[in-house]
């Protein structure tokens, strides 16, 4: 028997931002065109939203329309005495043959600051504005700026106020400010099929259980079919509600087992059918195959930048090329995975949009950064907004550790690893708050042969930012708070990005101050652990044990890199340039490989546990010669309140 588990998610004439998956059949009203304006300033109140209302008064011309850009078609009136009109508003007509077989609509708005779109006099769709009644004096939520000035953000609109025959759209934009310097709009509408946007994607995988998440242009059923080969697709669930969000947990699954699925409705497959749409369960216990783990940090630069999208896209393609031979069994992400702010739109680009070829068939197992809290009007509290509704995270310990009660932080297991994911943006990061008292509780039980801790801002950097800056606080208090900890339960490595660069540190310990405060004896080996060249790290213990030293990693570059990047003193490697990091777990050994974005390995280092205490050798004189070296060294560049470069921390 299969348990099903749906999370329901029904949107009526309201907005979807997407990703654009399929040519659009028809153009309803093209940018460019022609809009009636009213632009003196006085509250038009509510019927000139409907078709029978009378605009002949109003001033005409196309779009773009607004002023202060120097790029306008029409150019609006711009106020007086540096009073602006807090509200302008536009109406175009346009006719429609056949509404009744339109089943979506994709509305792009070129808006600054803010809009309201209707359509036949129902809202379809609200940018940048706060939520409830809004009049002529109600101010945008913030300014728009820059690219976001030009760009057409998009949205997916239910075709159900269509209607047939003659159609009016009826725009209001508002402004930020009584002061500000520009307005401006424009707009296109087509239709569109009934299609994915986001996903198909792969949540909280154990042995026996997948959660399966895709998003839909329009509300439609649910229907999965999985099995053993893209054409053996024997077992079926499915809902027949109509939803946008479509979530369901697969349960009573063999481990460690390759199931093929497609997603899609009774009568259409939208994704799926083929080799590359698949999940894998967990394997059942340790010893069974190798543990392959892709880790990319602030790889969202794609929801706003073109070289972003390059760049990531890079980073990915080299990682689908390895894949090929040796796919990973699961995603990390270390925060900043969607740029600026982490809202609904720069999610599904920067994340489902740019890594969708990966996590359709490779569970994501994320962590929040600096950028993940905007929710389009302020910023999201703890468990709330864009990043939350992504995912779907382990509250209960639905994949091993202890319950977390919380997505903000959790951990899980696979093969003989125990992941600990942390927040360390917007959880309290003291020793008296819940996280920690939660994650010693979570160390106390593990007893898997390797530890793999995680989190986003890291406590050993001199990247885009400093772990000796004293504003850093998060990069601070994860240091001074929780890497005591971590290490008290024999930690092996640690991940995090918020510097946009490469950065590995040799086998440490007990090391929880600024960089000047680091002693001989808390690098335990200062190789460089790369097997290839030397020996690789060793410890005597397998599974948990204190104070055997552990690796942290930065891998903070994986859309793009920033200036700045000078060696901490416990880092064996540093590089500025795009890139991630392979990890293959394989019986008591951990290979770790740091591949740019141009795929050429550009760090490696092996982890041996269990090795007897004979076989160590104790730190020797050269070593720590060595350390003082790398010390003195950085001396000239580096103090324990190190100032940040000219125009600050990136």
């Amino acid at each position: 028997m299969h348990s099903v588990k749906v999370v329901w998610g029904i949107v009526v004439f309201s907005f979807i931002s997407f990703v654009v998956p399929e040519a659009f059949s028809a153009t309803l009203v093209a940018a460019g065109s022609h809009w009636s304006y009213l632009d003196d300033g006085s509250d038009a109140g509510t019927a000139w939203r409907e078709f029978a209302y009378d605009d002949s008064a109003w001033a005409s011309g196309p779009a773009e329309l607004g002023y202060g850009d120097g790029f306008e078609a029409t150019v609006v009136a711009t106020g007086s005495g540096g009073i602006r009109a807090m509200t302008t508003y536009f109406r175009h007509s346009f006719d429609v043959l056949g509404a009744s077989e339109i089943a979506v609509l994709r509305l792009q708005l070129q808006r600054d600051d803010g809009a309201v779109v209707y359509l036949n006099g129902v809202e379809i769709h609200r940018s940048n504005l706060p939520t409830g009644t809004i009049n002529s004096t109600t101010l945008a939520s913030g300014a728009v700026g820059g690219a976001g000035e030009t760009s057409f953000e998009d949205a997916w609109v239910d075709s159900a106020v269509l209607v047939e025959g003659s159609n009016l759209l009826a725009v209001e934009i508002h402004q930020a400010a009584v002061t500000s310097s520009d307005i401006s709009f424009d707009l296109a509408l087509t239709t569109a099929n009934p299609a994915i946007v986001r996903g198909p994607y792969l949540q909280l995988v154990n042995t026996s259980a997948v959660t399966l998440r895709w998003r839909s242009n329009t509300p439609m059923e649910s229907v999965i079919r999985y099995g053993s080969a893209p054409n053996a697709l024997s077992s079926l669930i499915s809902d027949p509600v109509g939803k946008t969000e479509h979530e369901f947990r697969i349960d009573g699954l063999a481990p460690g087992t390759r199931y093929y699925y497609s997603v899609g409705s009774t009568s259409t497959v939208l994704a799926g059918a083929d080799a590359d749409h698949f999940f894998e369960t967990a394997p059942a216990g340790p010893g069974l195959g190798p543990v392959r783990i892709w880790v990319i940090g602030d790889s969202g630069e794609c929801a706003v930048s073109a070289q972003g999208c390059v760049d990531a896209g890079k980073v990915r393609d080299v990682y689908l090329a390895r894949a090929a031979t040796a796919k990973a069994d699961l995603v990390l992400m270390l925060g900043d995975n969607a740029y600026d702010s982490g809202t609904d739109g720069q999610t599904t680009k920067g994340v489902f949009e740019t890594f969708g070829a990966v996590l359709r068939n490779t569970p994501v197992w994320p962590v929040p950064g600096n950028h993940e809290f905007y929710n389009g009007v302020t910023f999201s509290a703890t468990g709330e907004g864009p990043y939350y509704d992504a995912f779907t995270l382990p509250r209960a310990a639905e994949a091993g550790g202890l319950p977390s009660g919380t997505e903000a932080y959790y951990s899980f297991d696979y093969g003989n690893v125990h992941f600990v994911a942390l927040d360390s943006h917007d959880t309290v990061r003291s020793a008296s708050g819940a996280m920690y008292a939660w994650l010693e509780a979570d160390l106390q039980a593990n007893q898997s042969d390797f530890l793999i801790a995680y989190w986003h801002h890291p406590p050993y950097s001199f990247g885009s930012h400093s772990s000796d800056w004293w504003q850093e606080t998060r990069m601070i208090e994860m240091r001074e708070v929780f890497v005591p900890l971590l290490e008290d339960y024999g930690v092996d490595l640690v991940l995090t990005g918020h510097s946009h660069s490469l950065e590995r540190s040799r086998l440490i310990d007990g090391h929880y101050g600024f960089s000047a405060s680091l002693l001989p004896e808390n690098v335990l080996d200062e190789g460089m652990g790369n097997p290839a060249t030397g020996s690789g790290y060793e410890k005597a213990s397998q599974g948990p044990a204190p104070h055997e030293g552990a690796i942290y990693a930065v891998i903070g570059s994986s859309s793009k890199n920033s200036g700045g990047l000078t060696r901490h003193p416990v880092m064996a490697f540093i590089y500025n340039y795009e890139g991630a990091m392979l990890i293959e777990i394989s019986g008591q050994e951990m290979d770790a490989t740091i591949v740019d974005a141009d795929g050429t390995d550009r760090d490696e280092f092996r982890i041996t546990k269990a090795v007897p205490e004979p076989a160590q050798a104790l730190l020797s004189l050269a070593a720590v010669l060595a350390v003082l070296l790398v010390k003195l060294k950085s001396a000239n560049s580096v103090s324990s309140a190190r100032k940040p470069p000219v125009g600050g921390w990136a």
